[in-house]
C-alpha cells in the first residue's frame, strides 16, 4: 500500500509540475576543509552535523518526554496504550507528521546533490531501506550506524572491485539487504520479536 501511494503521489506531482529535471539551491556552503589529511566538503560535514543533531533530538523525544513514550506505546501495542489513556489516533498522527518533517529535511539535504525531479528520492529509498535492514528496524541508532556502513561499503566496492564501477554500486545495498534478511533478519541492533503462545 505504501509503495502504491508513493507511485500515486509521484505521478500526481509529475502531472502538476512536470517530469523535467530542475536545479535546487544548496542549503550548505560550497568549499572544503582538510581534516586529518582528508579533504571533506562543508556540505558533507553539514549533513553529518544535521544528522547527529536530529538523532540526538529524536533520542531525547523518545526516551525523555511523555509524548515520545506515548508514541512508542501506541506503535508497539495500541490496545494497551488506549487502556492507559493514550489517544492513539492523535499520537499516530503526530508520528506521521514527524516522519513527513524528517522526510522533507532529508529531501532538502539530498536534493542539491541530485537533480530535483518527482522520482529523485526513489534511489535514496533503497539505501535507507538497506540501512534500516542492516541496523534493525526498531533501532534508530542501528539505522544510523547501518547507513554509515552501507555508505562506506558502497564507496569501497566502487573503488576496489573493478567490475562494479559507478553504475552498479546499487548492488551493494541490495546484496546487504539479501544477506542480512537471510542471516540475521532483526539486523545488527534490532531486538528479536518474542511471541507468547
Amino acid at each position: 500500500m505504501t509503495l502504491g501511494l508513493f507511485i500515486l503521489v509521484n505521478s500526481a506531482a509529475g502531472w502538476i509540475w512536470g517530469f523535467n529535471n530542475r536545479g535546487f539551491p544548496r542549503a550548505l556552503p560550497d568549499g572544503s576543509a582538510k581534516i586529518g589529511g582528508l579533504n571533506l566538503s562543508y556540505e558533507s560535514l553539514g549533513i553529518v552535523a544535521v544528522l547527529l543533531v536530529v538523532v540526538g533530538l529524536l533520542f531525547l523525544l523518545f526516551q525523555r518526554t511523555k509524548l515520545g513514550l506515548a508514541m512508542r506505546a501506541a506503535a508497539v501495542n495500541p490496545e494497551s496504550a488506549r487502556l492507559v489513556g493514550i489517544d492513539v489516533g492523535r499520537t499516530l498522527m503526530i508520528g506521521w507528521g514527524l516522519a513527513a518533517l524528517l522526510g522533507a529535511l532529508a529531501g532538502v539535504l539530498v536534493a542539491p546533490q541530485l537533480f530535483l525531479d518527482v522520482n529523485f528520492m526513489s534511489g535514496v529509498l533503497v539505501y535507507s531501506f538497506a540501512a534500516a535492514t542492516l541496523g534493525g528496524f526498531d533501532s534508530p541508532k542501528g539505522a544510523v550506524i547501518g547507513g554509515w556502513i552501507i555508505g562506506v561499503a558502497e564507496t569501497l566496492a566502487g573503488e576496489y572491485i573493478g567490475w562494479i564501477g559507478s553504475d552498479l554500486t546499487i548492488l551493494v545495498p541490495l546484496t546487504i539487504i539479501f544477506v542480512v534478511l537471510l542471516v540475521r533478519p532483526n539486523g545488527l541492533f534490532g531486538s528479536p520479536e518474542v511471541v507468547r503462545a
